[in-house]
C-alpha cells in the first residue's frame, strides 16, 4: 500500500493589501493499483494566492523653492542635432565660456562612463523608487546622490576629471530639487552646484531628465494653468509625432492615461527650442525637451510617479533610452511564461454552492481535463500565436506521469490525445505522483524524479528537459534529501513562490541559488488568484468572492475578476519581469466548449498589453529561462563598468566573469529587439574589451 496526499485549502483573512491562503494537508491511503476517480495524489501545504490588486503609493504636489536656481548657459560646445533622436557622436570639447575648472582646456576627445547620476533632494520623493525600479530592471548602473544630506558637495570633481566624464546622463527627482528643510521649501543644490552640473552637461553632451517638474519657461513651458489630482480625473496623453522615435516600443495609436498622480497642465513655449513629447487634447505639454543654446537638452515631465503607476511603468524605458542616447549597459525584454500544474491529474473543484470557509478536504467533486478541453486549449494557443506580438506563446505543462498510467483514470481521453499533440506544449516535471517533498527521504525523492523522467520518455515528450522541475506545492526546497537527489538526477532549475518573502526576487529578475545545493537555481514564480480549484466562471466568482468580498466591500462579477487579475499580470509584463506564473490544469476546462478561465485571463492580459506595447513577447522554456536568469545575476554581480568615446569606441570591463548585455551596440551576432541592437559581450574575470561604435 502506498500513501498519497490530496488537496485541501483554507482561506485566511486579508492582511493590508495582500491576502494569502494557507492550504492544509490531509493524507488518504490508496491502493497501489491507483486511486479511484476523484481521489488524487496531491496536496497544497503552503500554496498561496496572489495579491488582489497592484499596490499604490501616494504622490504629492510640488512646491517652488525659496532659492530657485538662476538658469545659466554657456557658449556652444557640443551642439546636438536632434532633441529626440541624436546619439553619441564625436563632439568638439573646447571649454565653454564661463565654465568651471573641470572643463578647462581643450579635449581632442572625451570619455564618458556608462552610468547614470540620480539626484534626489532628500530621498523621500515618491518617484525615486520608480526611477530606481526602471534602472534596476534594465540593469543600468547608477549612483543616487541625496543632495540635502551633503550641502555644497556636488563639486566638479564629483562629475569629471579633465576629459573623463563619470556619468552619461543625469536624472532629477524633481526639476528644482525642492524639499522641505524644516522651515521652508528650498532647492537642495546651491547656485554653484547647479552651475557646475549644467556646465558638465554642456561640455560632455550629457542629457538631463527631470522625472517630475513644475512647468516654467526654464523647462520650455508657459506657467501652468492648473494643477490636478488625476485619481479622480485621469488625463489621457499621446506621444507626439516628433517624439515617437524615442518610444519605438509603444503603440502610439493609443493614449496613455496619467492617473493617480498630481499633474500640472501648461502650454509649451513656441520659441522653437521646445519639443513636445506628451500632449493632451487641449494642447498642454505634459512632457517636453528643452534645447539650450549651449547644446544641453533636458526632458521634463509635469506629473508625479511611483513604482506602481501604469504611466510610469509604460514610459520609463523610453525615458531612460532617451537619456542614455540609445546606448547603455543592460537590456529589456518582455516575458509571459504560463506554467500549468497537475497536468494528467485531477483537481478538487469548488462548485458555486460550496459554503465559504470550506477546506479542500471537504470538496466533494473534482475535475480532470479531457481531450476536448485540451483541443480547445490548442485552438486558443494557435489563434494567439497568429499575432506577431504573441507568436511565441506556448503553455508549459507541469505534469505528473502517474496520471497517465492505464486504469488510474477511466475512461482516459486525455493521455492519448496529449501524447499525439505533445509538441504543441513545453513540458516540465511536477514529480511522478505529486507527493509533498518536504519530509521525503533520498530514495523516495530519487524515485519521484526518475519515474517522471521515464514517463516523459514513454510519452515521447520532445519539449522536455530533466533539468527542470516544479515541485508539488513548491515543497522540498529546504529538504537536503530531496535536493541531493535532485542534483544527482540532473535537476538544475526549480521554482519558488514569490508570495513568501524569502522566496521573492532578491532584486529585479534575480533568482535564488539553493542553500543546500548551490548548483540549483530557484526561479521565483508568481502565484495568481486563478485558483487551483476552479474551472468555470461561476466557480471562480464563488470562491474569489468568499475570499475577497471583504477586501472589495462587495462581490465582484466574473468580468471584474478578470480585469483585476489581468491588470496584475500585464503589470509584470510591462515592467520586464521574467518570473513565470502559476496555474493549474483545471483552469483549462472548456467551460462553453471554446473558452477556459485561463484563456479568458490571458486573452484580456494580452489585449491590455497590446494597448501599450508592440514588442514581441518571449516565452522561453524553463531551462532557457533559468539560464537567462543565471546570466542576468552574473552580470549584475560582476562589477561591470563601461566607458564610451563618442562616435569612436566602447570599452567594457568586468571584475568577475560575465556575459554583459549592451543595448545600442551593434556587433556581429547582436540581437535586434524592438528595433534596437543588443549585444552580449563575454568577459572573463578582470578582463576588458574595446569595441568600435558602428
Amino acid at each position: 500500500m502506498k500513501w498519497y496526499d490530496h488537496k485541501a485549502i483554507r482561506a485566511f483573512g486579508l492582511l493590508a493589501v495582500i491576502s494569502f491562503c494557507l492550504v492544509i494537508l490531509s493524507v488518504t491511503p490508496l491502493l497501489a493499483a491507483g486511486p479511484t476517480k476523484g481521489i488524487k495524489p496531491q496536496n497544497r501545504t503552503h500554496l498561496r494566492k496572489g495579491p488582489p490588486q497592484v499596490p499604490n503609493a501616494q504622490t504629492h504636489p510640488l512646491h517652488l523653492p525659496s532659492n530657485p536656481p538662476k538658469l545659466v548657459t554657456f557658449d556652444p560646445v557640443s551642439q546636438q542635432e536632434n532633441p529626440i533622436t541624436s546619439k553619441w557622436a564625436a563632439r568638439k570639447t573646447a571649454a565653454p565660456a564661463g565654465a568651471v575648472s573641470h572643463t578647462a582646456g581643450t579635449c581632442s576627445s572625451s570619455t564618458i562612463d556608462l552610468k547614470v547620476l540620480v539626484i534626489s533632494a532628500d530621498g523621500n520623493e515618491s518617484d525615486l523608487p520608480a526611477i530606481k525600479q526602471a534602472l534596476d530592471y534594465l540593469g543600468v548602473p547608477y549612483t543616487v546622490y541625496i543632495a540635502s544630506q551633503t550641502p555644497g558637495a556636488l563639486t566638479p570633481d564629483k562629475l569629471s576629471t579633465g576629459c573623463h566624464g563619470y556619468y552619461q546622463g543625469v536624472i532629477l527627482t524633481n526639476g528644482l530639487l525642492a524639499y522641505y528643510n524644516g522651515s521652508a521649501w528650498a532647492s537642495a543644490l546651491s547656485q554653484q552646484e547647479w552651475t557646475d552640473l549644467w556646465s558638465y552637461q554642456a561640455s560632455m553632451g550629457v542629457r538631463e531628465l527631470s522625472w517630475y517638474t513644475y512647468p516654467s519657461p526654464d523647462f520650455g513651458y508657459q506657467w501652468p494653468t492648473s494643477a490636478i489630482d488625476t485619481s479622480q480625473t485621469p488625463v489621457p496623453v499621446n506621444v507626439t509625432t516628433q517624439a515617437q522615435a524615442a518610444f519605438p516600443y509603444l503603440n502610439t495609436g493609443n493614449s496613455i492615461a496619467i492617473q493617480n498622480a498630481y499633474a500640472y497642465l501648461a502650454q509649451p513655449l513656441t520659441d522653437g527650442a521646445t519639443t513636445v513629447v506628451l500632449s493632451d487634447t487641449n494642447g498642454n505639454a505634459l512632457a517636453a525637451v528643452r534645447s539650450y543654446t549651449d547644446g544641453r537638452q533636458a526632458l521634463s515631465l509635469t506629473f508625479d510617479s511611483n513604482p506602481y503607476l501604469m504611466h510610469n511603468i509604460v514610459l520609463s524605458y523610453g525615458l531612460v533610452n532617451w537619456l542614455t542616447q540609445g546606448l547603455f549597459l543592460g537590456s529589456r525584454h518582455v516575458y509571459m511564461s504560463a506554467q500549468v500544474d497537475d497536468a494528467f491529474l485531477d483537481d478538487s473543484e469548488w462548485i458555486p454552492s460550496t459554503p465559504c470557509g470550506t477546506i479542500g478536504d471537504n470538496l466533494t467533486t473534482s475535475y480532470r481535463i479531457t481531450n476536448s478541453d485540451l483541443q480547445a486549449t490548442i485552438n486558443w494557443q494557435q489563434a494567439t500565436r497568429a499575432s506577431a506580438v504573441s507568436a511565441n506563446t506556448r503553455l508549459s505543462m507541469a505534469f505528473n506521469g502517474y496520471g497517465t498510467v492505464p486504469g488510474v483514470y477511466s475512461p482516459d481521453t486525455l493521455t492519448p490525445f496529449a501524447t499525439t499533440n505533445q509538441s504543441t506544449f513545453n513540458w516540465v516535471s511536477h514529480t511522478y505522483d505529486h507527493t509533498n517533498l518536504d519530509g521525503m527521504n533520498y530514495a523516495d525523492a530519487n524515485t519521484e524524479i526518475t519515474k517522471n523522467n521515464a514517463a516523459a520518455r514513454h510519452l515521447g515528450l520532445t519539449n522536455f528537459s530533466k533539468r527542470n522541475m516544479v515541485t508539488p506545492a513548491v515543497s522540498g526546497l529546504t529538504n537536503p534529501n530531496f535536493l541531493q537527489a535532485a542534483y544527482n538526477d540532473g535537476l538544475r532549475y526549480l521554482v519558488t513562490d514569490t508570495s513568501i518573502p524569502a522566496y521573492n526576487n532578491p532584486s529585479p529578475n534575480a533568482g535564488i541559488y539553493n542553500t543546500y545545493q548551490p548548483a540549483i537555481l530557484m526561479i521565483p514564480r508568481h502565484p495568481t488568484n486563478l485558483f487551483y480549484s476552479v474551472s468555470t466562471p461561476d466557480e471562480w466568482a464563488a470562491e474569489y468572492n468568499c475570499i475577497y468580498a471583504s477586501y472589495w466591500g462587495r462581490n465582484l462579477s466574473y468580468q471584474e475578476i478578470l480585469d483585476k487579475e489581468s491588470q496584475m499580470l500585464v503589470t509584470y509584463m510591462l515592467k520586464g519581469e521574467m518570473d513565470p506564473w502559476m496555474f493549474h490544469q483545471i483552469n483549462l476546462r472548456a467551460y462553453d466548449g471554446v473558452h477556459s478561465l485561463l484563456s479568458d485571463l490571458l486573452d484580456l492580459t494580452l489585449q491590455k498589453y497590446q494597448q501599450y506595447y508592440t514588442l514581441p513577447i518571449l516565452n522561453p522554456t524553463m531551462d532557457t529561462l533559468g539560464l537567462t536568469v543565471a546570466h542576468w545575476m552574473q552580470y549584475t554581480n560582476a562589477g561591470v563598468t563601461a566607458s564610451v568615446i563618442p562616435g569612436v569606441s566602447i570599452t567594457i570591463r568586468a571584475q568577475r566573469a560575465a556575459t554583459v548585455p549592451v543595448t545600442g551596440l551593434n556587433i556581429p551576432g547582436s540581437e535586434v529587439y524592438g528595433g534596437q541592437h543588443i549585444s552580449y559581450v563575454h568577459l572573463a574575470a578582470g578582463h576588458s574589451v574595446t569595441l568600435p561604435l558602428i
